[in-house]
C-alpha cells in the first residue's frame, strides 16, 4: 500500500505485519504440542505390583546397589559395556537363581527408561568422581559435549528444584519416578535443539526457493517419523545434525560474503558437533567444499578456514579432554571404550547396507520426501551447483558412512540418517514451493501427498500410548502374562530383561530362564520354558530363530503392520509364544 494515500488504508484493517505468522510462534506451538509425549517409557512404580507380585516393593539395601556402583567407577572400560556380560551360546540359563541375579534385573526396571542407550548417559556422569577431579566419563562414542552439557541441566533442575541429585543411590530405588525426572530434563534438552533444528530447516528452504518453502519444509520435517523419535530421546544425534545445519548456514554465509565472522561461527558448530557425538565429525567436509567452490581471494580465505578449523578442533578438546590423554597416556582406557562402539559398527556388505539405508530412509520421512528429495537436489544442483553442493555435503558423508555399515541393522539405526532425511525433506519443499509457485493448486497436492503418505500417525500413537502407560503394549503384555500363568511356571525370554526388552514380569518371586541364541543340545529341550516373551519391531524378526519350531504365537501385543512405528521404542511390539507339547 502506498505512503502517499493513507487514508485508502482502512482503520480497522490489521498490518501486514502483524498478520504475519512469526517463526518464534510456530516453534513455541510445536514445543507444547511435542512436551507431553516426552514422558513416554519412564521409571515409575505404577509397575510394582507387576515386578513385586503380592508383596511390597524391596527395600533400597536389597539391590545391593552401592557394590555395583562401585565397581562402576572402579573399573577400566567403556561406561556403557557390561560390569558382568553373558557369554552362553548353546544352553539355557536360569537369570533368577539367587537374590542377587534378582536384584540385577529389578535394579534396570527402577532406574531404565524404555530407550536402550538413555541411561548410558548418566551411567557416564555416575562414575565421574569431582572430589577427585575426575570428569572423565569413559564414554567417548557420546562425546564430553553431549555428557557434560546434560550434567549441567541437571545440575541447573536441582538449584531450582525440579530434580533430586544425591549420591545415594536407594532414594532412586525407593523411588523410582524421582530419576525419571532425569530422562525428562534430558529429553527437554534435545527438544529446544529439535526446536532450532525446525528454524535452521525454515531458513535454509527459504534460502533456496522462499518463505512459502520455509513453512512447507517445517512442516516435512515435523512429520518426519526419524524427526519424532530423535526429539523424544535423551541422545546427542538429533543435537548435533541440528549445529551441523546451523554450520551449513554459516558456511554458505561466508562463501556469499567472505565475512571471517561466519567462519569463525562454522568452526564453533562443527567443532561443538562432533564434541556431542562422533558422526558430527561430517561437518569437516564443509572446508575442503568451501575452498575449491571459492568466489574470494585465495590466501584471505585460507586463513579465514584455518582459523576456522584450529576453533573447531579447540571446541571437541575443551569438549572432550579425556580423549586425547588416554590416547597419549593411558591406551588400555581408551581402547577399550573404542572396541565397544567399533564391535557394533563395522564396515562391510555394502549391497546389503545400502538396501537396509533404503528401507530406513523409507520409514524416516515416507516415499514423497524421498522420492521428491532427490529429484529437487538434481534440479537445485543445476541451478546453484556450488551452494547445494556444499550444504549438502554433510548429509551425504552421513548417507555413504550408513551404507558402509548399514547391512542388517534394526530399524533405530535410522538416527543416524537424521541430516540426509532433513536435507531431503529441504529440497522437497524448495522443488514444491516453486511448483506452487506455478501452479498453486499442483504445489498443495504434492505437499499434501508427500505428508500423507509418511507414518506419522503411527509414531504419534506410539508415544502417546507409551506416555500414558495403561495402554502401553509391554504393560498389557505383563497383565496378560500375570493372569494366564500360574507362579510357579517358568517364562522364557531371549533378551536379558530390561524395561526396553522384557515386559515387567514377577522378578522378585518368578524364575526366568535365559535362551541362548544358538540351538541347544538335544538333551536340553526338554528344559524349555512353557512360555516365551521377547519384544522385537515386527513378528518376522525371529521367525528363522532356533526355537521357532518349539513354540506357537500365542499373542501379540502391538499395532498392525501398517501402524507400527519400528524406529522408535515407545510401545515396542511384544510377542507371547507357548510351548508346543
Amino acid at each position: 500500500m502506498s505512503d502517499s494515500h493513507p487514508t485508502t488504508t482502512p482503520p480497522l484493517r490489521p498490518s501486514r505485519r502483524r498478520r504475519r505468522v512469526h517463526t518464534w510462534q510456530v516453534i513455541v506451538l510445536w514445543l507444547v504440542c511435542m512436551a507431553p509425549l516426552s514422558f513416554w517409557g519412564l521409571p515409575s512404580s505404577q509397575i510394582d505390583p507387576l515386578l513385586f507380585g503380592n508383596d511390597e516393593p524391596w527395600d533400597a539395601d536389597r539391590y545391593n546397589a552401592e557394590a555395583d556402583l562401585q565397581a562402576r567407577r572402579e573399573r577400566v572400560g567403556g561406561a556403557d559395556t557390561d560390569l558382568d556380560p553373558l557369554e552362553v551360546t548353546d544352553r539355557i540359563v536360569n537369570l533368577t537363581e539367587d537374590e542377587a541375579a534378582r536384584a540385577a534385573i529389578l535394579r534396570r526396571y527402577r532406574l531404565f527408561s524404555r530407550q536402550p542407550d538413555e541411561m548410558i548417559t548418566f551411567m557416564a556422569l555416575q562414575r565421574m568422581n569431582p572430589r577427585g577431579f575426575d570428569f572423565d566419563p569413559q564414554l567417548y562414542q557420546y562425546g564430553g559435549g553431549y555428557i557434560y552439557l546434560i550434567g549441567a541441566a541437571l545440575g541447573v533442575s536441582s538449584l531450582l528444584g525440579l530434580t533430586t541429585i544425591t549420591g545415594d543411590v536407594g532414594v532412586y530405588l525407593a523411588q523410582p519416578e524421582l530419576f525419571a525426572r532425569f530422562y525428562l530434563v534430558a529429553r527437554l534438552v534435545t527438544l529446544i535443539f529439535g526446536a532450532l533444528t525446525l528454524v535452521a530447516t525454515i531458513k535454509l528452504a527459504r534460502r533456496a526457493a522462499g518463505r512459502a518453502a520455509g513453512w512447507i519444509a517445517f512442516f516435512f520435517v515435523a512429520a518426519c517419523p526419524v524427526f519424532i523419535t530423535g526429539v523424544l530421546e535423551a541422545k546427542p544425534h538429533l543435537p548435533s545434525v541440528c549445529l551441523l545445519l546451523w554450520a551449513i548456514l554459516s558456511a554458505l554465509d561466508y562463501q556469499a560474503n567472505g565475512r571471517r565472522r561466519d567462519a569463525i561461527r562454522m568452526g564453533l558448530l562443527v567443532g561443538y558437533a562432533f564434541g556431542l557425538v562422533l558422526t558430527g565429525l561430517a561437518g569437516i567436509l564443509l572446508w575442503p567444499l568451501m575452498f575449491f567452490a571459492r568466489r574470494h581471494d585465495a590466501r584471505r580465505m585460507l586463513r579465514h578456514l584455518a582459523l576456522a578449523g584450529g576453533l573447531a578442533l579447540a571446541v571437541y578438546i575443551i569438549t572432550n579432554p579425556y580423549i586425547p590423554y588416554n590416547l597419549l597416556f593411558h591406551a588400555d582406557v581408551f581402547s577399550g571404550n573404542i572396541e565397544n562402539s567399533t564391535a557394533m559398527y563395522s564396515i562391510g556388505r555394502i549391497p546389503e547396507g545400502l538396501a537396509r539405508v533404503g528401507q530406513l530412509l523409507l520409514e524416516s520421512c515416507g516415499p514423497g520426501v524421498l522420492a521428491g528429495g532427490f529429484i529437487a537436489l538434481i534440479w537445485l544442483c543445476h541451478r546453484w551447483p556450488r551452494q547445494i553442493v556444499l550444504a549438502i555435503a554433510p548429509g551425504l558423508a552421513m548417507l555413504v558412512l550408513c551404507v558402509a555399515i548399514g547391512a542388517n541393522k534394526p530399524a533405530e539405526f535410522a538416527r543416524f540418517l537424521l541430516l540426509p532425511t532433513i536435507l531431503f525433506a529441504i529440497a522437497t519443499a524448495a522443488l514444491t514451493a516453486t511448483l506452487a509457485g506455478h501452479r498453486l493448486g499442483w504445489g498443495i497436492v504434492v505437499t499434501i501427498l508427500a505428508l500423507a503418505v509418511m507414518r506419522t500417525p503411527a509414531y504419534v500413537h506410539s508415544f502417546y500410548a507409551d506416555a500414558h502407560f495403561q495402554h502401553e503394549s509391554r504393560h498389557r503384555a505383563a497383565l496378560y502374562l500375570r493372569e494366564h500363568t500360574r507362579p510357579s511356571d517358568v517364562i522364557g525370554v531371549v533378551q536379558v530383561p530390561a524395561p526396553y526388552a522384557v515386559p515387567p514380569l514377577d522378578f522378585a518371586h518368578r524364575t526366568i530362564h535365559l535362551l541362548p541364541p544358538n540351538d541347544i543340545t538335544r538333551g536340553e529341550c526338554g528344559n524349555l520354558p512353557p512360555w516365551l516373551v521377547l519384544t522385537a519391531d515386527d513378528a518376522t524378526i525371529h521367525r528363522d530363530a532356533w526355537w521357532h519350531t518349539h513354540y506357537h504365537l500365542t499373542q501379540r501385543f502391538a499395532a498392525e503392520p501398517l501402524q507400527l512405528s519400528r524406529i522408535t521404542w515407545a510401545n515396542k511390539p511384544v510377542f507371547i509364544y507357548r510351548r508346543v507339547e
